[in-house]
C-alpha cells in the first residue's frame, strides 16, 4: 500500500473506532478479552513489570494487567478511546499515542503488548520496529491478530453472511489492509523477526464466546470497523437479507457459544 494509501487506510480506522468508543467495550470488546491472559503470559507480566500496551480501546487488557501488579501505561490512536480507557483505569498512565511513531526513549518498557491493534495499522513492519525500539534488552513483545475465519467463527458467520446475501461491497472501503500479508503463523513471525526480535514464537489460542446471536450482531456492528463497512452503507434490503442470513448461520452456536481463533506472536529484544 503506497504511503497515501496507507494514510487513507489509518484516517478510515480511527474515525470507525472515534465512532465506536461507547460500543466496543462491552460488546466485541468483551470477546476480544479472551486472548488477554495469554499475551500477559508471554510477557511475564507481574509485579513492577513496566508494561506498555498499545491500541488499549477501553482498557480491559490494561486492568488485568494492574491486577497482576504491572506498572501500566496504556495508549491508544484514537482520542476518545483513549478518553474511555482513562475514566476506567485508575491506576494506569493513559495516553494519546499512535504507532508508529510512540514517543517514549529506547528501552523504556520490560514489556509491550497489543490485542489485536497489529492488524489495524497502516505500517506493520514500522509498528513492529517502533516495539522493539521501546523496550528494554531482554523484553518481551507479546502480539495477538484473528487467525482464518473458518477458524474464528464468531466474526466468520459474519463474512459467510456478507457473501451469501449481500450485493457489490459498498463504496468508501479503504483497499487491502496493510496487515494482510502477514496474518499466518509464518507472516506473524517474519514481522516480528525483521524487526529484529528473537526467540519468536506464534501460537494459536482459542475460547468460546457465549452470547446471543441477536446481540453480537449489534456487538461486530458495534464494535469492528472494516467488518462493520461491509454491511452498513448498503441498501435497508441487503443488510436485511444479510442478516437474516447471519442468524441462520448462527441458530447452532446459540447454545454452545461462538468459536474464536485468535494467533499470539511473542518475541524478545536481544
Amino acid at each position: 500500500m503506497s504511503g497515501a494509501g496507507a494514510a487513507d487506510f489509518a484516517a478510515f480506522e480511527r474515525r470507525g473506532w472515534a465512532a465506536r468508543s461507547t460500543t466496543y467495550g462491552e460488546g466485541f470488546g468483551a470477546m476480544t478479552a479472551g486472548a488477554h491472559p495469554a499475551l500477559l503470559d508471554a510477557v511475564g507480566a507481574g509485579p513492577g513489570t513496566r508494561l506498555l500496551e498499545v491500541g488499549c480501546g477501553t482498557g480491559r487488557l490494561a486492568a488485568l494487567a494492574l491486577r497482576r501488579g504491572a506498572d501500566v501505561t496504556a495508549t491508544d490512536a484514537v482520542p476518545e478511546m483513549v478518553e474511555a480507557a482513562a475514566a476506567a483505569l485508575s491506576g494506569a498512565r493513559v495516553e494519546r499515542a499512535a504507532l508508529p511513531g510512540l514517543p517514549y526513549p529506547d528501552g523504556r518498557f520490560d514489556a509491550t503488548v497489543g490485542a489485536f491493534v497489529i492488524n489495524h495499522v497502516p505500517d506493520p513492519p514500522a509498528a513492529a520496529a517502533d516495539l522493539h525500539r521501546v523496550l528494554a534488552p531482554g523484553g518481551r513483545l507479546a502480539l495477538s491478530c484473528w487467525d482464518t475465519l473458518a477458524a474464528n467463527r464468531a466474526q466468520g458467520l459474519v463474512f459467510d453472511a456478507v457473501r451469501a446475501a449481500g450485493g457489490p461491497p459498498p463504496a468508501g472501503l479503504p483497499g487491502v489492509a496493510p496487515f494482510t500479508r502477514y496474518a499466518s503463523p509464518d507472516g506473524l513471525a517474519a514481522l516480528l523477526a525483521g524487526a529484529g526480535f528473537t526467540e519468536v514464537s506464534v501460537d494459536r489460542v482459542r475460547w468460546t464466546h457465549r452470547v446471543d446471536p441477536a446481540d453480537w450482531w449489534r456487538h461486530v456492528l458495534g464494535g469492528t470497523v472494516i467488518t462493520a463497512a461491509l454491511v452498513e452503507g448498503r441498501p435497508p434490503e441487503e443488510i436485511d437479507a444479510i442478516r437474516t442470513e447471519y442468524l441462520r448461520l448462527a441458530a447452532p452456536y446459540a447454545a454452545r457459544g461462538l468459536p474464536v481463533a485468535a494467533l499470539v506472536a511473542t518475541g524478545t529484544r536481544g
